[in-house]
């Protein structure tokens, strides 16, 4: 599908043209105004930066290159990052910015997606807990304490994960 252009390829050109002869026929000294503006870049460079050597000139201007790069190197590595295996249930993921996506679990022994089950925790224990159950093996798979029974469990799932995948990409 192709993107919608907001002027069609006439309007362009006409555009253009008018462009064009606004600038031939009306009297804006484009050149003289050129001209007072690389004086004053090198007016300004003689002023305040010339004092300085040349390598420290140099040093300003690399050094945020090699920050930039920096952070993109890290970034895409993170971004590699996408699943792993926590209290024995196989994670997957996707990243959007600094945040955690389409957070999956899987079985690690069929690779059948898991669905948790948090109805054993209310009556039996003190700490409540989620536990991963697998449908195809029919067994728990693994289990996330929750201690806070104010959040829901998917959102204490995704904090969980989240804490643990931020502590790995920190030690990357």
């Amino acid at each position: 599908m192709r993107k919608k252009s907001l002027l069609s390829y006439e309007a362009k050109v006409i555009l253009i043209i008018v462009t064009l002869l606004l600038l031939i026929f009306l009297p804006i000294p484009i050149f003289d105004t050129l001209v007072k503006i690389k004086q004053y870049v090198v007016v300004t460079y003689e002023k305040f930066i010339a004092p300085f050597p040349i390598w420290v000139q140099l040093l300003v201007i690399i050094v945020p290159f090699i920050i930039a790069i920096t952070i993109k190197i890290i970034q895409k590595n993170r971004c590699k990052y996408t699943q792993d295996i926590f209290y024995g249930i196989k994670w997957t993921w996707s990243w959007n910015k600094q945040s955690v996506v389409n957070l999956k679990c899987y079985c690690p022994t069929c690779n059948e997606e898991l669905y948790y089950d948090d109805t054993v925790s209310y009556d039996k224990l003190t700490v409540r807990k989620f536990e991963f159950v697998c449908e195809k093996c029919n067994k728990v798979i693994g289990s996330i304490p929750n201690e806070n029974k104010n959040l829901h469990s998917s959102k204490i799932i995704n904090n969980e994960i989240e804490r643990i995948i931020k502590r790995r990409v920190s030690q990357m």
